[in-house]
C-alpha cells in the first residue's frame, strides 16, 4: 500500500508544466523529489519568473555553448530569444566570444521565459552605462496572442550598449525568428527592420 501511495504523490514534469512550473525548474524538482526532499513548497510559489536567481537581471557571461546560447556564471544557460544561429555557424559563436565573454550582461525578459531544454529566454544587452530600466516581460501582450506596440528605442540606462540578439542579425550571423501562433515579441518589427535596411544596402 505504502508504494502505491507513493507513487499517486511523485510529481510528474506534466502535472508540474500545468501549474506554470518553467521548465528551468522542473528537473531540479524532479530529482528532489526522487531523493525525498519537500516539493510542496513549489507548489505555493504565485510567480517563478520574479525569482532572481533562475531569471537573473544580469550576469557575467562564463562560457559559450554555441552562437545563441551561452552559460551565466551562476550556471544560467541563456538561449538569445528572437534569432536563430545555424548550427556549425562558428562566426555567431566568433561573435560572442569576443563581445560578451567574460563580460557583464544584462536580460530582458519578453512574454516567454524559457525553453523545453531548460534555458533561459532573453534579450541581451552588453555595454550599458547603468542597470537597464527594462518594460515588464508581460509588456507586450494584449490579450490572447495580440499584443502591443514592439519597441524601437534602447532602454533607460543602456542607451550606448548594444543589443546582442540584433548585432548578430546585422552582422548576418543569425537571422530573426518569428514563432509561429505565438505573440510577437518586443522587438521583433525592430530586428527585421535592420534585416531589411542590411538588405536594400547590399548591391544588385
Amino acid at each position: 500500500m505504502a508504494s502505491k501511495k507513493s507513487k499517486r504523490s511523485r510529481l510528474t514534469a506534466k502535472e508540474l508544466i500545468k501549474k506554470g512550473v518553467p521548465y528551468v525548474l522542473i528537473p531540479g524538482i524532479l530529482a528532489a523529489g526522487v531523493l525525498g526532499w519537500k516539493t510542496g513548497i513549489f507548489e505555493k510559489v504565485k510567480n517563478y519568473y520574479e525569482i532572481k536567481s533562475l531569471f537573473p537581471v544580469s550576469g557575467i557571461v562564463a562560457t559559450i555553448e554555441d552562437g545563441d546560447t551561452f552559460t551565466l556564471k551562476n550556471g544560467a544557460k541563456v538561449r538569445l530569444i528572437g534569432i536563430d544561429a545555424p548550427t556549425g555557424i562558428t562566426r555567431a559563436e566568433d561573435y560572442l566570444t569576443e563581445e560578451v565573454l567574460g563580460k557583464r550582461v544584462y536580460l530582458e525578459y519578453d512574454r516567454y521565459q524559457d525553453d523545453k531544454y531548460g534555458r533561459v529566454l532573453a534579450w541581451v544587452w552588453v555595454g550599458c552605462e547603468i542597470t537597464p530600466q527594462f518594460l515588464p516581460a508581460n509588456y507586450m501582450h494584449k490579450s490572447g496572442n495580440e499584443s502591443n506596440p514592439g519597441l524601437i528605442d534602447n532602454p533607460e540606462g543602456c542607451k550606448k550598449g548594444k543589443l546582442v540578439n540584433e548585432e548578430l542579425v546585422i552582422s548576418g550571423f543569425a537571422e530573426p525568428v518569428v514563432y509561429k501562433d505565438r505573440g510577437e515579441l518586443k522587438y521583433e518589427k525592430r530586428l527585421q527592420f535592420m534585416l531589411d535596411i542590411q538588405s536594400s544596402q547590399k548591391p544588385l
